[in-house]
């Protein structure tokens, strides 16, 4: 029997130890709980963050090919040293499309081969221009046929936008079919880039 007061001694002196501890375990399982929570939202901010990048990039693309066009349209109508003016215009704007279109190929690599071939066609009309300002001497040049560059421009949203898990398809179309709804259709909403400016 006198090892029940030992045991007793025993449990008497052991459960305080426990019942003081029962807090702290508590708070260490609470803790790593957060921390675990913590981690994963700013891993998910982090996707969301360049998900984001990744988004403008493509819309960057997109709205200055859209203003390359208008430009390319202008000079056609200009003449003279204006026309100069345009024609220098234009080739920088295609450099900095053909810059952006790399960009963009490593960020979406699923977007690679169109933005390629977006950008080669802004380069073909570069060299259309600066033909025909050559042979225009003083007056205004014929416009060059869009067909090719606005189904390059239409191919490469419809793939960025697949790319982004949205449901599109190539569509051949005038460049106002495709810029009206590019913002929107991949989750942006940016402003309106300046002419010759690349934005960063």
């Amino acid at each position: 029997m006198a090892d029940v007061p030992l045991a007793l001694a025993i449990i008497s002196t052991v459960s305080p130890v426990v019942a003081g501890a029962i807090p702290v375990i508590v708070g260490w399982i609470k803790d790593s709980g957060n921390d675990k929570r913590e981690r994963a939202e700013r891993a998910e901010a982090e996707r969301t963050r360049i998900e984001q990048k990744k988004r403008r990039a493509c819309v960057k693309l997109l709205r200055m090919v859209r203003d390359f066009r208008v430009v390319v349209e202008n000079t056609c109508e200009s003449r003279g040293s204006e026309l100069a003016a345009h024609a220098e215009q234009i080739r920088q704007f295609a450099a900095d499309i053909n810059g952006q279109a790399d960009e963009v190929g490593f960020m979406v690599f699923e977007t690679e081969a169109a933005a390629s071939s977006l950008a080669a066609e802004a380069r073909r009309l570069v060299e259309v221009i600066a033909d025909s300002k050559v042979k225009a001497l003083g007056a205004s040049i014929p416009s060059p046929d869009f067909t090719t560059f606005d189904r390059c421009l239409a191919e490469f949203r419809a793939t960025a936008q697949t790319a982004f898990g949205y449901s599109a398809a190539p569509v051949v179309g005038s460049s106002d079919d495709v810029a009206g709804g590019e913002r929107s259709e991949l989750g942006l909403d940016e402003a309106p880039s300046v002419p010759g400016e690349l934005l960063g």
